[in-house]
Parts: structure tokens; C-alpha cells; sequence
């Protein structure tokens, strides 16, 4: 089971939990003013907020800054993180979000309403039932709109990718209805994935807002920014100016990367010379080819002429027929 979900349920009328992020990092964002800034614009305005980019690039980091900005006071806020070993689960994300939200103001919704809101929260419901998919539908709509009559509501999802198509079409369904709402949305959809498409399938339940989100690309952090990300944590040394330009140059300014980079010079008893390939760990280099094995064999051909090449261009991979 996933860490950051709690199994069981409170009593009726106990106080909401809420879920439980991974724990904020003790650093200082670096490189984000741009992105927070305009996130911030758009929140403060009313609207909604897609963070978007690769895996690594940071988006959960801003994601938990601005949460913790903005769903701080009487803000109620809805968190679901959605995984994708568990992305097949119908209701899933559902559950993260109003479970406990939800017994609040359950006595309130009329009784099929209330009846197929507790069989999905429970695990019962059959996603394929059409007259109970209409009631839930309803119910969740009228949860939101219940919890934003007391208070504004923020809706948080970490890799909006990996949502269940059940949860992200029930989410819809109220999103479309929830115009004049003090309901936002704040998001993170990861790039680069077999999920990723057109914008609408990027979007996900966001797509339905009466008030589209602004999607916001997390961008890579220049070779200035990366000196400051790595000065910043404690476990590494000072990096001579070359080697800071390697762990740019190897990890595409991605600071997950940087840092494992980092972190595998840190443990190494001599330092590489110049020109010399940087260490890279065992947890990294397994990441990266379980990406790799996740592209098609074309594309992986590409990536192979284009790793073979001195300086691959666009060029030289269309030559080659890629």
C-alpha cells in the first residue's frame, strides 16, 4: 500500500485527516521564481494551475510550495497522488480525495447519492453501472459544491498522468459544473510518458474547467542554478567549474539527476579528471533504462545513432532514415 495513503476510515463525524505528502524538502526552490510567480497569479485570481515536465525536473516540489501557500488557513484541500502501478484501480484517486472530506457532508446528499458515494468510497461500486454512475456523478459534484459553500476548496494531484480513468471522469463531470465556484485546481502532470498525448489527454479532468488552467512547464535549471541547487545541500563538496559543467551537460540541467550525480562524485575517493565520464549510480542508471525500455524500438535506434554521433544533429539522424 502506498505510504502516503492511510488505510481505513474515521468514524462518522471525526475530524478530516489529510493525506499525507512526502515530506517537504528542507532547501530553498531554486530556479522556480518564474513558474511560482505566475502560479501564484493564477491561484490568487481563481483559477487553476497544471504543472508540467519530466520526471526529476521538480514539479512536486513546487507543487508542495504553492500547497502549502495557498491551502494554508480555512482552505479546504483535496490531495491525491496517484501512483501508476495503481493507476488500473477504478475510484482510486477518488478515495484519496473526498474519503474523509466526504463524511462531512454526506448526511446532507440525498439517499442515492449518498448510497453509491459510499460504495465507491468503500471499494463496492461497479464503475460499469450506468444509474449508479449517474448518482455518483451527482454526489461527488454535490461534495464540492457542499465544501466550497463553507470554504474555498483546493484540489491537489500529483502525477495527474497516472490518475484512474473513473476518478478523472467523475472529477470532469464536476468540474464542468463548477463555474462561479471558489474550487481550484493545482496539478502535476509528468511529460514523457505512454500516457502523454494531445493537450485534452494532458489535461485530464482539468480539460473540463469552465475556466481553462494555465499549464506551466517546469523548465531545466541552468549551470548558475545547479551550482547554487548543489552549494545548497550540505552532503556535497565544492565542485571544481568543469565538472559542474559535466553534471549539467550529463543530466540536462534535471536537479534529480544533478543531485544522484552528485551525490555518486561525493562517494567516489577520487575525483574524475577532465573529460572523464561521470560515476553514475546503480538507482539512476536503472531509472534511465527502464525509460528507455519503455520507448519503441525505432526510437531507440535513434537514440543509439545519436549516442554513437560526436555531435548528433538532426541532420545526421535523418540520413540515417530515423
Amino acid at each position: 500500500m502506498d505510504s502516503r495513503r492511510r488505510p481505513g476510515r474515521p468514524a462518522k463525524g471525526a475530524p478530516p485527516v489529510e493525506r499525507e505528502f512526502d515530506a517537504a524538502p528542507s532547501d530553498r526552490l531554486v530556479g522556480r521564481a518564474a513558474v511560482l510567480d505566475r502560479a501564484r497569479a493564477q491561484l490568487s485570481s481563481g483559477g487553476s494551475v497544471l504543472l508540467s515536465g519530466p520526471a526529476g525536473i521538480g514539479k512536486s516540489a513546487v507543487l508542495r510550495a504553492l500547497t502549502e501557500e495557498f491551502g494554508g488557513g480555512a482552505v479546504a484541500v483535496l490531495r491525491c497522488s496517484p501512483t501508476e502501478s495503481e493507476s488500473h484501480l477504478p475510484f482510486l484517486s477518488l478515495i484519496d480525495l473526498l474519503e474523509f472530506a466526504a463524511g462531512e457532508v454526506s448526511d446532507s446528499l440525498p439517499a442515492p447519492q449518498r448510497a453509491a458515494l459510499e460504495a465507491a468510497l468503500t471499494g463496492r461500486a461497479d464503475s460499469s453501472d450506468q444509474p449508479e454512475g449517474l448518482a455518483l456523478r451527482l454526489a461527488v459534484l454535490s461534495v464540492l459544491r457542499t465544501l466550497a459553500g463553507r470554504a474555498p476548496v483546493l484540489v491537489v494531484a500529483d502525477d495527474l498522468q497516472w490518475m484512474d480513468p473513473v476518478s478523472t471522469e467523475l472529477l470532469a463531470f464536476a468540474a464542468r459544473r463548477l463555474g462561479g465556484l471558489p474550487v481550484r485546481f493545482l496539478a502535476a502532470v509528468r511529460t514523457g510518458t505512454d500516457r502523454e498525448g494531445c493537450e485534452e489527454v494532458q489535461l485530464g479532468c482539468l480539460a473540463s474547467l469552465p475556466r481553462q488552467p494555465l499549464v506551466l512547464r517546469v523548465p531545466p535549471l541552468s549551470t548558475h542554478q545547479l551550482s547554487e541547487l548543489l552549494a545548497d545541500r550540505e552532503e556535497h563538496p565544492a565542485l571544481h567549474s568543469s565538472v559542474l559543467q559535466d553534471i549539467h551537460r550529463t543530466s540536462g540541467g534535471n536537479p534529480f539527476y544533478a543531485l544522484e550525480l552528485a551525490r555518486a562524485l561525493a562517494e567516489r575517493p577520487v575525483p574524475p579528471r577532465p573529460g572523464e565520464p561521470l560515476p553514475v549510480p546503480t538507482g539512476l542508471r536503472t531509472l534511465v533504462l527502464n525509460r528507455l525500455g519503455a520507448l519503441s524500438p525505432e526510437a531507440r535506434t535513434t537514440l543509439l545513432i545519436a549516442g554513437a554521433g560526436a555531435r548528433p544533429t538532426l541532420a545526421l539522424l535523418r540520413e540515417c532514415g530515423r
